[in-house]
């Protein structure tokens, strides 16, 4: 490890029920998480979840206020945006695309008020619910053990029974109303063809433009397809590669979009206008095969008109040679600088305002990096127990973010299939951690309790 890099802990947010494979920020504070167990009968349902993120004086926290069971496919790609309601205090409109074996299904979510019912109660109310039982016509209390033992069961089994029951519904309850969200399907498309009748069709990836007024879906087929939204009438359609699009990504500006080819190790930008290809890039190594993973598009810093192109790579075969984090020149997209880490690369995501990267890795690590230097900032060992398959930083700039995130520099949201979402922050400068702050305070407290002693007051 290099000298000016720090090996930190991740913080929880929520635990999920299933795989997950997406994720996507739609506000401030509102994030969606996708997967689920496939067409296999395992029991696990393929599902998204809305959370509402909030911080709870130590760290940041999820409310699940919305799961939403898709059928038989598990979600492997999504994307979605978000219309801000006349009520600043109510949850947004959100719009969401969601990759279904070879369809997009489009889905219209509009908050509401709920009230929560007694069986939403948080446990320590079910806990005291239990207590009670009616026996003619009277309220009277009843031990917990005495009638689990009865129905041969404990308390903690009911304690965990009533958990599971629940998770499901809503992780952490903060009031008797909360704002969740009405489900519409809009529209399902199939967006990826089969090119030969043995052969299996999926979408492996989607993107919505800064616009919201088109969508770019790319699958097994090869090709790059462009569709207006909200019809979904396709515009165009671009044979990208020969092989499956395993990524793409569009630039700020919505001229142009990158693509993804893993099996062919091929990296394309490409003009949305008149759909030619720009240019290719490729990886300069000292002889070592590379084959690209993901590329993503950010900006300089904050100016919109200035664009970079980030991709992450791993060798070809073996694991003697590290990942390789590299940035492009957004205009002629020459490889500028690269920085080699450890471990095979497997996710990459960019801070909406250009300052900061987060790549995930196969063993389930996160590096923080700032973008213009490629320099380390972070690295979260072990924050997953599996691979990392998806990253998503939390806006910078709007207030409701800054608030969730506990007013750090930055934060960026994890997940993997070890059916967990974490949250990772970037500190700025001279911010003292709040773990220090609690450590100070008690430290003091003590102090001034033994010197009152000491004093006899």
């Amino acid at each position: 490890m290099s000298g000016g890099k720090k090996t930190l802990r991740c913080e929880s947010v929520a635990s999920l029920n299933y795989p997950s494979y997406a994720l996507c920020m739609v506000s401030g504070r509102h994030v969606l998480v996708g997967g689920g167990g496939g067409a296999a009968k395992t029991g696990i349902k393929n599902q998204f979840d809305v959370f509402e993120l909030y911080h709870d004086g130590t760290q940041t926290k999820g409310e699940r206020v919305l799961s939403h069971d898709v059928g038989d496919d598990c979600i492997t790609n999504m994307t979605g945006w978000s219309k801000a309601t006349s009520n600043k205090i109510a949850a947004p409109n959100i719009s969401l695309a969601l990759g279904l074996e070879e369809r997009c299904l489009l889905l219209k979510l509009k908050p509401y008020l709920k009230t929560i019912k007694a069986e939403e109660l948080p446990l320590d109310s079910f806990i005291r619910s239990k207590e009670k039982v009616h026996a003619s016509g009277i309220l009277r209390k009843r031990r917990i053990s005495e009638k689990s033992a009865e129905e041969g069961s404990t308390e903690k089994e009911d304690v965990r029974e009533e958990k599971k029951r629940r998770q499901s519904i809503n992780a952490t309850l903060r009031g008797n109303k909360y704002f969740t969200f009405d489900v519409d399907k809009i529209c399902s498309t199939e967006t990826v063809y089969k090119r030969k009748s043995d052969q299996e069709a999926y979408q492996k990836c989607c993107g919505v433009s800064p616009d919201n007024s088109f969508l770019v879906t790319g699958g097994t087929d090869g090709y790059l397809r462009f569709w207006s939204l909200p019809d979904m009438k396709k515009i165009r359609e671009i044979k990208a590669h020969e092989k499956e699009v395993d990524d793409l990504h569009i630039k700020p500006d919505g001229k142009q979009v990158v693509s993804v080819c893993k099996p062919t190790r091929e990296c394309s930008i490409w003009d949305i206008k008149d759909g030619k290809k720009i240019i290719q890039v490729a990886l300069l190594t000292n002889g070592v095969k590379y084959k690209c993973f993901r590329a993503r598009f950010g900006i300089v810093e904050g100016d919109l008109k200035k664009t970079r192109l980030f991709t992450i790579s791993n060798p070809l075969s073996g694991t003697k040679n590290p990942g390789i984090v590299a940035k492009w020149c957004g205009k002629t997209f020459r490889q500028e600088r690269t920085q080699s880490l450890s471990g095979v690369l497997s996710s990459l995501a960019l801070s909406d305002d250009g300052r900061y990267l987060a790549t995930g890795t196969m063993g389930g690590s996160i590096y923080l990096i700032i973008a213009f230097s490629l320099q380390q900032l972070q690295v979260i060992e072990d924050a997953h127990s599996m691979f990392v398959t998806g990253l998503e930083w939390l806006p910078t700039e709007c207030k409701e973010s800054q608030m969730v995130r506990g007013f750090s520099d930055a934060s960026v949201l994890s997940i993997s299939c070890d059916n967990s979402l974490k949250i990772h922050h970037i500190p700025k400068k001279g911010m003292v951690p709040v773990w220090v702050v609690a450590t100070l305070a008690m430290v003091i407290l003590c102090a001034a309790f033994l010197l009152a002693s000491y004093l006899g007051l």
